[in-house]
């Protein structure tokens, strides 16, 4: 079973017959493994050259910024980003507000590290908000 897999598996009621943005999304290997169970994965990076290629109905992958996003506000249900934090973290802030922006009122952001980099990152900056769930360094954020 792949790390994707297993998160999907832990995260169940927040992305089954949900809305899902995964922001930064890279390869959308989380996205991939969430499409099976969710009602549509959106899947944002800058580098359209990261952006998987392997579609699902329900996937959509766009080029955007996540820290200006081109979303409605109460989009989704669920925001996730997987193994980004390092990436986005100057602009953390901003993301935030935009994550939240486009979450629904009952939504939640999840933060998952699982690579060296992106848990120190993730630990130094949310502390004792983050807690290990099986492999995966995880931060959750309700709005």
């Amino acid at each position: 079973m792949k790390n994707t897999d297993i998160l999907v598996d832990l995260l169940m009621e927040d992305i089954e017959n949900k809305t899902v943005l995964e922001a930064a999304c890279g390869a959308a290997d989380f996205s991939i493994s969430a499409s099976a169970y969710s009602d549509g994965v959106y899947c944002i990076d800058l580098d359209a050259g990261r952006l998987n290629c392997k579609t699902a109905a329900n996937i959509h992958f766009q080029i955007m910024d996540a820290s200006k996003m081109d979303y409605a506000d109460d989009t989704f249900d669920t925001v996730i980003l997987y193994n980004a934090f390092a990436h986005i973290q100057s602009q953390w802030v901003e993301i935030e507000r935009e994550c939240k922006r486009v979450l629904k009122t009952d939504g939640v952001i999840y933060i998952v590290g699982t690579w060296k980099l992106d848990v120190r990152i993730i630990m130094d900056v949310f502390g004792d908000k983050a807690k290990w769930r099986n492999q995966f360094l995880i931060v959750e954020i309700r709005k």
